[in-house]
Parts: C-alpha cells; sequence; structure tokens
C-alpha cells in the first residue's frame, strides 16, 4: 500500500461519499449529488497549513482540488481557499 504526504500549504482528504442510492432505490450517477459541497477525512496536512488536523472533516468546493487515487481510494489535494470550513459535532443544550 502506498501513502501521500501533503507539502506546503495543501491538504489532503479521503473523499466521504455520500450514499448514491435514493429512499427509492434509483441508482444516481457519481456526477449527480444532492450535496452542493464535498466532505472529506484530512489524512495528511502542509507545514504550512493551520487549524486543520489529520482526522477533521472538512467541507469543500464540489469541484476544487485535485483528485488522485492511490490503490483504488480517491483523495483530494486541497488548498485553503478551497475549504470552506471544518464540519464539528455539537452537544444539543
Amino acid at each position: 500500500m502506498r501513502t501521500v504526504e501533503a507539502i506546503r500549504d495543501k491538504v489532503i482528504v479521503k473523499i466521504i461519499r455520500e450514499s448514491n442510492v435514493t429512499k427509492g432505490g434509483i441508482i444516481l450517477p457519481d456526477n449527480v449529488s444532492k450535496d452542493p459541497q464535498g466532505y472529506g477525512s484530512v489524512i495528511s496536512i502542509g507545514e504550512d497549513v493551520e487549524k486543520i488536523k489529520v482526522g477533521d472533516i472538512l467541507l469543500f468546493a464540489k469541484f476544487g482540488g485535485q483528485d488522485i487515487m492511490l490503490d483504488g481510494i480517491i483523495y483530494k489535494v486541497l488548498i485553503d481557499n478551497e475549504i470552506y470550513g471544518i464540519l464539528r459535532e455539537t452537544k444539543d443544550v
């Protein structure tokens, strides 16, 4: 198995895909999505990146970044202006 390490201002995320099957059982093609943004789990960050850590779930421009494939897994290489934010769990009060 190969790994990839981010450099400088790059962040590498493993894509989290939403289900491509609707509740009614219709299979949607990969280019059709209900979400206006992408999601990914951070696997590596470059040395110039702040406030993001490995394991964070990021929201990013759906068609931004550069897709790469290693060992059959799709990753996305992002720079900071393509990242919308970090998805955090909150506790209901």
